[in-house]
């Protein structure tokens, strides 16, 4: 990633102040000044660099004076020429405008801060990624003389940047709110000043508390990816923003409910893919998100403390910095919950990525902005404040703290009234599962082992399905006899979750109970994958390096199966026909088993069939090819065999153009394309192919023949692409474009099983790209990098540059994740920093077609 080609800088003299509303009321506001939707609304710029350098928390106390953090030591450049510390600078406004005439440091020396907070006290919060401190101006001259440790994250000893401890919050009822990222899989421990600590391994980030001194601290929540803002509205509901694991989207908006768990965790590497994760509530335990949000989700607010006009009431606010965007959120009641769509409120161009958001006592909003996309720190920045027409909040924020702390804030009251069994199943037969977590979160602290065992034995499936969800968070174990029959429970979700709980609590003891339920029918194809994780869990070689978290990353540690597990289940007939070719797809070095395959193919049909094609392409062998060709040339065979049969002949060695030039001349319009891609590599028989081609009716693929791509075609401006979008082409068509030898797509990514993983998997890319965002993603894939995905370089002491896509700095080394998804460290580097393109390499669309590229579009957007 780089910057950008230009970018506008605005110098000021404060307190001069420019003033942008809607830009079709006034079309003389410069188009690189971001875009007012709401023409009620008022946005200005009130600070710029060098007054603003790279802004990120952002916070506004009693007396409505601003601070912000200023960073310096975010991924910092090897020639960064700033200051070496992150510093919190106050404004300080004489005349009351809300537009600082000047800034002081209000407090220095600060390393790899994220997020301010100000107590009702104007005590104020400040996270790093591995502290979480306090600063008092003591005596008055506006600067911090008193500053406090609270907490601190002793493990892990260095985290990437938003792996760490990133949001804060101060709640109505005076505990402070800390949200942590996954920290990359590794160990974690924080401790606060009473002595009391939480600590994880592989798991996701979480939300935790804290009373202000430090003391008492205490997890609420787990399941995040980064969770980096946390704010509380109007009605005591803590939210949070949350970005997305590579191609499980979209970023979230979440609410936060005492036990919740959000579905993901770091021990199953980056993609978010796996069966034991969730990213919607898809899991049973597992809480929905209410809000999907745009590409890095930042700052958030709610709009009730605004000057906003009233139909912004319930609504929430946030910034999206990858998407230049500030979007409201009309939040509406979703069972005890909330839940709403975005709509955009602000739309900026390049040089706008709005972080962190505060309000003051009239209600005016204030925004830091990184304004550069440019990850680490370069030294520019901007300062805007949104403002409706009146002066004073829809809603005042002490008061409406008052009133909650009066009635302690809803969510995280213990007080549920909740002892007896009738009590629990009441919530638990209902269907809000806001209510059944917080439910759960309570039996489990309670440690009332007699209602969860007679729950865990209820005729109702629902109640036996959220007791077991109790006992997954609760160091009570489930005996033996009784896990048992809970695998093999006539009820599939509590069967699924037995087997996570079996997992999750290393019950090895089970091992032999939980690998005979796949023959007793007891496993669906829906519950394959759950069965493999569980059984790939129970594997010593797993279990006992996890337990005793031996390894520095515990996504590093192996889950893998016994010797032939795999291959036995495939020869199996006793076993579902679709888990086989599940299984198929899932072998290891399946080359070594050629005529075990081999003879499962001379029997197999449908999806059992369909897998074995797909696998034989990574045979390169005389035997399974001259298969390939027997069913592609089979006019009886299904046309889907047919196509992928000559997919994966593509990726044989020999010559097959003769036999594969007869079945083009059958006319066959659903495997015309698929056999021209083949035959274009047949130069030595080009004249015949040409008219073979020609004759076939496929212009576009003549074309890719014969050298005559018009990339000039491809959708470039925003119309372009509306207008690309509207004329979907063949999903199926892009399918096999993609898995094609031709394209490269598979060779980095995976979908649904199959592919590569240096880059993100795709399975699920339609739920969290749009068309558009999938177009850009091909045609310019620098334009936009997520920073998971940022390549990195490292020149070694000997001069050689290696890449990678992850990188964490020490004093002597640098750490670079490369292709084989490995940690390899290079100690005493003479250079590195970020790479200045994407690691997926520009001009692949040139090899295809505008109606192959079409194809492939739709068919990606097409993957929920």
């Amino acid at each position: 990633m780089t910057a950008p080609a230009h970018s506008f800088h605005i110098h000021l003299l404060l307190p001069v102040v420019i003033i942008f509303t809607c830009l079709a009321c006034n079309p003389s506001v410069p188009s690189q000044y971001p875009q007012l939707l709401d023409s009620r609304l008022r946005l200005e710029l009130i600070a710029s660099a060098p007054q603003v350098k790279t802004p990120i928390g952002l916070a506004i106390d009693s007396k409505d004076n601003i601070y912000f953090l200023e960073s310096h030591t975010h991924s910092t450049p090897q020639d960064y020429k700033g200051p070496k510390f992150d510093r919190i600078k106050k404004g300080i406004d004489p005349n009351g405008d809300g537009i600082p005439e000047s800034w002081v440091i209000f407090a220095d020396s600060l390393n790899d801060g994220m997020n301010l907070a100000f107590s009702p006290e104007d005590v104020l919060f400040l996270v790093e990624k591995n502290k979480v401190l306090s600063f008092r101006d003591t005596n008055g001259d506006g600067r911090s003389d008193e500053t406090l440790t609270l907490l601190r994250m002793d493990k892990p000893d260095d985290v990437y940047d938003h792996a760490g401890l990133l949001g804060i919050t101060y709640s109505p009822d005076g505990w402070l709110y800390i949200s942590r990222g996954n920290t990359g899989s590794q160990a974690w421990e924080i401790q606060g000043t009473d002595g009391t600590s939480i600590k994880g391994y592989g798991d996701g980030g979480n939300v935790f508390r804290c009373r202000p001194d430090g003391s008492q601290l205490e997890e609420i929540a787990t399941g995040f990816w980064n969770p980096f803002d946390l704010k509380f509205t109007s009605d005591g509901r803590l939210l949070l923003t949350d970005n997305d694991p590579d191609s499980r989207g979209p970023n979230r908006l979440i609410e936060i409910v005492p036990g919740g768990d959000y579905g993901y965790q770091s021990l199953y590497g980056g993609s978010g893919i796996h069966p034991f994760l969730s990213w919607n509530g898809e899991l049973p335990g597992t809480l929905p998100y209410a809000a999907g949000l745009g590409e890095a989700p930042t700052g958030m607010l709610n709009a009730d403390f605004t000057n906003f006009p009233e139909d912004y009431t319930g609504n929430v606010l946030a910034a999206i910095w990858e998407e230049k965007r500030i979007v409201k959120i009309p939040m509406e009641l979703r069972q005890s919950s909330v839940a709403g769509t975005v709509q955009v409120l602000i739309q900026g161009d390049s040089s706008f990525h709005p972080v962190a958001m505060a309000s003051n006592s009239k209600g005016d909003i204030y925004i830091t902005d990184w304004q550069i996309r440019h990850y680490p720190v370069h030294g520019e920045g901007r300062l805007w404040r949104l403002s409706g027409q009146k002066h004073k909040p829809m809603k005042n924020k002490e008061q409406v703290y008052e009133n909650l702390k009066k009635t302690e804030t809803p969510r995280f009251s213990h007080g549920q009234n909740l002892h007896s069994p009738a009590d629990y199943k009441n919530v638990f037969l209902s269907d809000d599962v806001f209510l059944q977590t917080i439910a759960r979160h309570q039996l489990a602290v309670s440690g009332n082992e007699t209602v969860m065992m007679e729950m865990i034995e209820d005729e109702d499936a629902d109640i036996r399905l959220q007791a077991l969800l109790t006992l997954l968070k609760s160091p009570v174990l489930i005996s033996r006899t009784r896990l048992l029959r809970l695998l093999e429970d006539e009820n599939e979700d509590v069967r699924q979750m037995a087997l996570i709980y079996t997992a999750k609590h290393s019950r090895m003891d089970m091992y032999n109970e939980v690998n005979a339920i796949l023959y007793k029918g007891k496993i669906t194809p829906a519950l394959f994958e759950t069965w493999l994780a569980t059984i790939r869990h129970l594997q010593p070689a797993f279990t006992v390096p996890y337990l005793a978290q031996s390894e520095h990353y515990a996504k590093q540690i192996p889950r893998t199966l016994p010797p032939g597990f795999m291959l036995s289940i495939v020869k199996d007939n006793r076993v579902n026909a679709e888990i086989r070719a599940t299984a198929i797809l899932l072998l290891e070095k399946p080359e070594s088993h050629v005529p075990d395959l081999l003879d499962v193919f001379a029997q197999a049909n449908g999806t059992l069939k369909t897998a074995l094609l797909q696998v034989f392409q990574k045979i390169p062998e005389e035997k399974v090819a001259q298969v390939l060709l027997k069913t592609a040339c089979d006019q009886s065979a299904e046309t889907a065999d047919r196509a992928q049969a000559i997919v994966s002949l593509s990726w044989q060695p020999a010559d097959f153009c003769e036999p594969l030039s007869a079945v083009l001349q059958e006319k066959n319009n659903q495997l015309t394309d698929v056999v021209v891609r083949y035959l274009c590599r047949c130069s030595d028989r080009e004249k015949e192919l040409i008219k073979l081609i020609a004759d076939s009716g496929s212009s576009e693929i003549y074309q890719l023949c014969t050298g005559k791509i018009n990339p000039e075609n491809r959708p470039k401006s925003d119309a372009d692409r509306a207008a690309f979008a509207s004329q979907p082409g063949n999903p199926q068509k892009g399918k096999w474009i993609f898995f094609s030898q031709k394209a490269q797509c598979q060779n980095c990514h995976k979908v649904a099983g199959w592919g590569g993983d240096f880059g993100p998997d795709l399975s699920h890319v339609g739920s969290s790209k749009t068309v558009k965002q999938l177009i850009t993603a091909v045609l310019n894939p620098s334009a936009e990098i997520s920073p998971e995905w940022q390549g990195w370089f490292v020149t070694t002491a000997e001069g050689q540059t290696f890449y990678g896509r992850q990188i964490d700095v020490g004093l002597n080394n640098a750490e670079l994740l490369n292709v084989n998804g490995e940690f390899v460290n290079y100690k005493n580097p003479k250079k590195y920093g970020m790479a200045s393109a994407s690691l997926m390499p520009e001009g692949l669309e040139n090899m295809l077609t505008e109606e192959e590229f079409r194809d492939l579009i739709t068919w990606l957007s097409s993957l929920k």
